[in-house]
């Protein structure tokens, strides 16, 4: 395999990765997305093994995206308008269910939270909305950046 060859092979690890943490996060977090929509200002049960396995795959995904922005750069693609506008449509996409649990959270949730919550509970999980968010956003980019690299200008 070629250097080129390889730095491509990386690249494409490094995307899968990316793209299948954000698969995982939605699948995990999507029953106490449900919850805190059904239930606003209820605290979700403490679950100490989901919040490890959201962390686990938080790290995981931006990792990948660190070291691809840092050490891997995107492949050279050939110019296809449809890859570029499926690319940058399903970059949008993936931040979709950010923004919805942000809103929710945050417009719905907090504030039908009573005096009666756990405010260590309510900072650690705000925490891990912020890294989750964030994460969200990073995957986004870097999906943008394939439909991008598809869009080139045509001569």
């Amino acid at each position: 395999m070629t250097a080129r060859g390889s730095k491509s092979a990386v690249y494409l690890i490094l995307l899968a990765i990316q793209v299948l943490g954000v698969i995982v996060f939605v699948w995990q977090e999507l029953p106490a997305f449900t919850h805190v929509l059904l239930y606003p200002g209820l605290q979700v049960s403490s679950e100490t093994h989901s919040e490890l396995v959201v962390a686990l795959v938080l790290f995981t995904m931006q990792i990948a995206y660190w070291v691809r922005l840092r050490y891997v750069p995107v492949p050279a693609l050939l110019a296809n308008a449809f890859l570029s506008h499926l690319f940058l449509f399903l970059g949008r996409l993936s931040f979709v269910f950010g923004s919805a649990l942000f809103s929710v959270v945050l417009f719905r949730h907090v504030p039908e939270i009573t005096g009666e919550a756990d405010v260590l509970l309510i900072v650690r999980r705000g925490l891990i909305l912020v890294a989750s968010l964030f994460a969200l956003f990073c995957a986004s980019l870097e999906i943008e950046r394939v439909g991008v690299a598809f869009n080139k200008p045509q001569v």
